[in-house]
């Protein structure tokens, strides 16, 4: 057995021992006034009696309970406690700072969008998400020195858009469509600002969405029911392994990648 475990093995048998002991001394001690308050010497003092049968009383229940609450009560109470407490460092080492399945409403976007410098942007299309932060994608885009980096699946590719039309219950005609519609809405956002914007297309499926705003993202999983859903588990991460996660899916996602060809900038001459 190993010595870390034996350690615990002995620990534990000298607390059973040591609540033993004390079991057995308050029985004893529980007998003792029992029989003390019977006795002739206190036949007189009824007042006695009946106080030292109550005492008597008192300590085989304060005995009981507290056997029972060393041997079972104490243990699954740190065992909770240990358990929480574990599950508040896996939290701390994930770097995970807010959980909800309602990843449009109660993601703190403006926040993280404020003064962030590189943003990057994995989605299937996004129209409702790219359409609900237009103005702070154009805010971001607008700043000198950020830059903006999206990826979207290769509308050109036919396995990739029939897969996502299985799993958002569309035509591959629609889906090419929309992505479409997403590589160009995206794509104007290069042609007004002075913040660098890069559009990318990559043949294959995606698993989840994320967004990552300098050190911290966000991870948006999909579901398998066929449909649009808007509540979806949705992580906030900052730092941390997750963080390290989304950061390194986003490398590999480029290096399959081909960017868009940028659109000409207005306003030359």
């Amino acid at each position: 057995m190993p010595k870390g475990r034996q350690s615990k093995v002995h620990a534990r048998d000298g607390t059973n021992s040591w609540v033993i002991l004390m079991a057995v001394g308050a029985i004893l001690l529980a007998l003792f006034l029992f029989w003390f308050s019977n006795t002739d010497w206190l036949a007189g003092h009824r007042a006695w009696q009946s106080t030292l049968n109550q005492v008597a009383g008192l300590v085989v229940a304060t005995g009981l309970l507290g056997v029972a609450w060393e041997l079972l009560g104490k243990r699954r109470f740190a065992e909770e406690v240990l358990a929480k407490a574990r599950l508040s460092t896996d939290v701390v080492d994930a770097g995970i700072i807010r959980v909800t399945d309602q990843y449009l409403d109660e993601v703190e976007w403006a926040e993280l969008f404020d003064d962030v410098n590189k943003l990057d942007i994995v989605v299937a299309y996004g129209r409702t998400w790219r359409n609900s932060h237009a103005q702070r994608l154009q805010k971001v885009a607008s700043r000198s020195g950020t830059r903006m980096r999206v990826f979207l699946p290769d509308p050109n590719d036919d396995d990739t858009m029939r897969v996502m039309g299985e799993r958002f219950n569309m035509t591959p005609d629609v889906v090419k469509q929309t992505v479409r519609e997403a590589i160009t809405d995206f794509s104007t956002y290069a042609t007004a600002g002075q913040g660098k914007v890069e559009v990318y297309v990559r043949p294959g499926d995606a698993v989840f969405s994320c967004y990552r705003f300098d050190g911290r993202a966000v991870l948006t999983l999909y579901s398998h029911a066929k449909e649009r859903r808007t509540s979806v588990p949705t992580l906030v991460v900052r730092g941390g392994q997750l963080f390290n996660f989304v950061y390194g899916e986003i490398k590999a996602i480029k290096s399959q990648s081909q960017r868009v060809p940028p659109a000409p900038k207005s306003g030359g001459s």
